[in-house]
């Protein structure tokens, strides 16, 4: 035999030898995993028509993805799609266990979601019936699996299934956002915002819109994973709990637990009984660590994460019958109110260090759930990290989001205030329906539980302050009115808080947002956690947020248009380019929205041009606008202790209250978001005469000073002022207050209207740039600015590998300069910033992880746009 052949008989072997392994080992695997992703088939009810289905998928996408239904969000799309969510639907597949498979002690069937209302049938048997989109659904499948089967999926239209309960309630609820007739979307345990919402279409979509799995299992295994949980007022802080029912079977009689470092080093582990779990003892559930890491949120530490490892036991040291496993973090979190002089506190201490939250509401990111793709969950979370975001609030109109979601917040370090899925309306309060809301909440609870980013609970949006301010006393009868109390009160304070006691006793529960505060009763503001709309819906001037300061900000926003590069995906330039067209009013859901934004543009800045105009004084507006509140929510810490925004995303390519539209455009106000949000700010109030010097905890005291120089729009000095050097003290959220001595800034109302003061804070001891700020003395419609002409600045853009350069240099001030690639997808290091005469200005731009692919390798046109220099 030659040496060649010899090397390749002896290479197979191995190759042979390694499947023959690796297939015993699969086999010998306690659990195991089949997907069911693919050879699904969707149809009409009643049609023979048939269509490959996507799972997970809704019908929407795969009529969109045949040419069988409009891009929804194109144009005026919107009525022409309303027809599917009317109808009914079937999905079938066939799948196939070999014998092995067939012969395992346990075989489930795992809906992770059905939505909404779903007849499941397994080779012609019916098992199991779903009415919520919210649920994961298993099924014991091994009395009805064989080798070839055959599954069917048979969808009810939401609207048909929920008719005969607002038939029989007699009660048109007064969910308004529910964009139909009869709103019959609180009798569905579905998206609310599907229905749709002040700044969303109307989608009703049906489908299997999270993953299918067989799960073939031993005789035992885990039905639920362990809980992790950190004491450390305790000896022994560290608690591992089976939950009552969580190991299914009796083959197993001991747990064995590892738990492992970031770096997959083995820091602890234990064998015992699993009763020394299920009631933690210091033999089994209960220990110690040394040198424990903390979790921490973004900007106070990092967001250290254990592993953990379980493994049933046949014996102590018996063969292995099922693994779980998780990540951990070890933190504490409280929800702080307490009763003081200025009325009541509201804010969280995580690990004993009390947080100022810097963040945004998150709405869902489509009305097409499945699409959604990792690369648009990681781009996300960069974009709120590095805007120097801690917290989301996962809005109650939209859905609770995906495990991948959450584990991506523990990474990073973001809290997560998450509401339960109900928002501006009354909602039934029968035992069907608590019966049913029950199972929501159980599953999502443990579900999400083990995450150390889920920081609250919040049983609702808003639901408290519509049934006492709303009007609904006046709009409904009596006994109506008394009924939507009483339902209420069953689900909000009885059914949820006792549910969280059960499920996950130690985090904080918020019964309402806001809890106790109405921005039209400004004496109520020390009492706790507002939204205010004053801005926007009172259209009062953006400086009242100076004056009306909640204990925590959880929600206030005005509008601004997409820019244009976004416009253009879902308007044509030659026709809808009007803020009169039916196109933009369509975009627009708020009855008075364009009229509101208008409103706000006037207050500051020059009258609009043109549409294009319009756009971009919108995004202006709105960020310089939020901006300042969140800088004075900031300077008003301790007594202030949260600022999140409404809102930081978009559900479809809309007119909105977002700083990220639906393409992934930062608009100006995420822009101003990362500034206001940095870890010290400046927070100039030249109408008191001081400077405020706002920052986060620091790790160690530091040693600033202070400088501003007053300038004209030429840049040329006209004076210097130095503030003596400051202390900013280590660990804790403060600000320092500094006399700001406007007089001698500015001498003259020719100097405030024609000058501008720049800020800078500097490190004492190295005189390195911490922060700076731009300010004036006027609105921008009072300056007067110089018309800047064709030569007065250059703009050039180079390229080196995939990012783009841009430099900025200008002979005059370019206020509010906006930077224009032309297209989507690219993210831009700054924009929407002060350009100063004769300073050199250098921009990256990136392609963002989810945009679309180029179809030019071309540099794309780059322009500016600012305050003097729009046409």
């Amino acid at each position: 035999m030659n040496r060649s052949l010899h090397r390749a008989l002896y290479s197979c072997a191995l190759v042979l030898l390694t499947l023959m392994m690796t297939q015993t080992a699969a086999l010998a695997l306690p659990s195991d995993t089949l997907t069911l992703s693919r050879g699904w088939t969707f149809s009409e009810h009643g049609s023979s028509e048939v269509h490959p289905a996507t799972v997970p998928g809704v019908v929407q996408q795969d009529l969109i993805r045949l040419g069988k239904l409009p891009d929804p969000y194109y144009r005026l799309a919107e009525d022409s799609i309303q027809w599917v969510g009317e109808r009914d639907w079937d999905y079938a597949c066939t799948f196939t266990l070999s014998p092995e498979q067939l012969q395992r002690p346990s075989i489930h069937l795992l809906f992770e979601g059905l939505d909404t209302y779903a007849s499941v049938y397994l080779n012609g048997q019916k098992i199991l019936e779903a009415e919520n989109m919210f649920v994961a659904h298993e099924v014991d499948i091994r009395p009805y699996v064989k080798a070839s089967n055959r599954l069917e999926v048979r969808f009810r239209s939401p609207l048909t299934a929920a008719l005969p309960l607002y038939e029989a309630a007699g009660i048109n609820y007064p969910a308004d956002n529910d964009h139909a007739e009869k709103h019959l979307s609180v009798f569905t345990r579905k998206a609310p915002y599907h229905y749709g919402w002040d700044w969303g279409e109307r989608m009703i979509t049906i489908g299997i819109w999270r993953p299918v799995r067989v799960l073939l299992r031993g005789a035992t295994f885990f039905a639920e994973r362990p809980v992790v949980t950190y004491h450390p007022e305790r000896s022994l802080p560290i608690e591992v709990r089976l939950p009552e029912g969580a190991v299914r079977g009796s083959e197993a009689t001991h747990l064995h637990y590892h738990l492992y470092d970031a770096t997959g080093r083995l820091v602890f582990e234990r064998t015992a009984p699993l009763a020394d779990f299920i009631t933690p003892t210091e033999r089994g559930g209960l220990h110690a660590l040394a040198n424990p890491q903390l979790w921490w949120p973004n900007g106070l530490g990092k967001p250290y994460r254990y592993k953990a490892r379980f493994e049933l036991l046949e014996g102590e040291r018996g063969r292995v019958l099922d693994v779980a496993q998780c990540a951990v973090g070890l933190r504490t979190v409280e929800l702080v109110r307490e009763k003081d002089k200025d009325g009541q506190s509201f804010f969280f201490r995580v690990n004993g260090q009390p947080l100022f939250a810097k963040g945004a509401n998150y709405i869902p990111g489509t009305l097409l759930l499945p699409t959604r793709t990792e690369a648009d969950r990681k781009q996300l979370f960069d974009d709120v990290a590095g805007s120097h975001f801690n917290m989301l609030r996962v809005w109650g109109g939209g859905t609770y989001e995906e495990d991948a979601f959450y584990d991506e917040a523990d990474a990073r370090g973001i809290l997560i205030w998450q509401d339960f899925m109900f928002a501006c309306t009354a909602y039934p309060g029968d035992s069907a329906f608590l019966k049913n809301v029950h199972s929501e909440l159980v599953y999502n609870i443990r579900r999400l539980r083990q995450h150390p980013s889920v920081a609250t609970w919040c049983g609702n949006n808003e639901i408290r302050e519509a049934l006492k301010y709303w009007g609904w006393a006046k709009r409904y009868p009596k006994e109506v009115y008394e009924k939507f109390w009483h339902d209420y009160e069953a689900l909000f304070c009885k059914l949820i808080p006792e549910t969280l006691r059960e499920e996950d006793p130690l985090r904080p529960y918020i019964e309402s947002s806001p809890d106790t505060v109405n921005w039209g009763r400004p004496q109520e503001m020390g009492l706790g956690e507002s939204h205010y709309w004053g801005v926007w819906y009172g259209r009062q001037p953006f400086e009242i947020l100076r004056e009306r300061m909640p204990r925590f900000m959880s929600e206030f926003g005005v509008q601004s248009f997409p820019m244009l590069p976004s416009i253009s995906r879902f308007a044509r330039p030659e026709t809808d380019y009007d803020l009169e067209s039916d196109v933009m009013k369509a975009h627009q859901k708020s009855s008075i929205g364009n009229d509101v934004i208008l409103h706000y543009i006037r207050q500051d800045y020059p009258e609009p041009r043109d549409f294009a105009d319009f756009v971009y004084l919108s995004q202006v507006m709105q960020g310089r606008g939020i901006a300042l509140g969140i800088r004075a929510q900031r300077a008003a810490a301790p007594f202030c202790m949260g600022s999140l925004y409404w809102q930081l995303n978009d559900a479809w390519p809309a007119v909105s209250w977002s700083s990220i539209d639906y393409y992934g455009e930062w608009k100006g106000l995420q822009y101003e978001a990362k500034r206001a949000f940095a870890p010290i700010i400046l927070v100039p109030d030249t109408v008191q005469g001081k400077m405020l010097l706002t920052y986060d905890p620091l790790p160690r005291q530091r040693q600033v000073s202070l400088t501003a120089e007053v300038r004209d729009f030429l840049g040329r000095l006209v004076r210097r002022h130095t503030f003596a050097p400051e202390t900013l003290p280590a660990r804790e959220v403060g600000r320092l207050e500094v006399a700001l001595p406007m007089e001698k800034l500015f001498t003259s109302d020719a100097e405030r209207k024609g000058a501008f003061v720049h800020y800078e804070l500097r490190d004492a001891r190295t005189k390195a740039l911490i922060t700076e700020l731009t300010d004036y003395a006027a609105r921008t419609k009072e300056l007067r600015l110089p018309r800047t002409k064709a030569g007065d600045f250059t703009l050039k853009t180079t390229r080196r590998a995939g990012t783009l350069f841009i430099d900025i240099q200008s002979k005059t001030l370019l206020k509010d300069a906006y930077i224009d690639l032309g297209e989507t997808g690219w993210q831009l290091s700054d924009n929407f910033l002060d350009i100063l005469p004769g300073r050199r200005y250098r921009l990256r731009a990136t392609r963002r992880q989810n945009a679309p692919a180029r179809t030019t390798t071309a540099l794309p046109t780059v322009t500016l746009r600012s305050i003097t220099t729009a046409e």
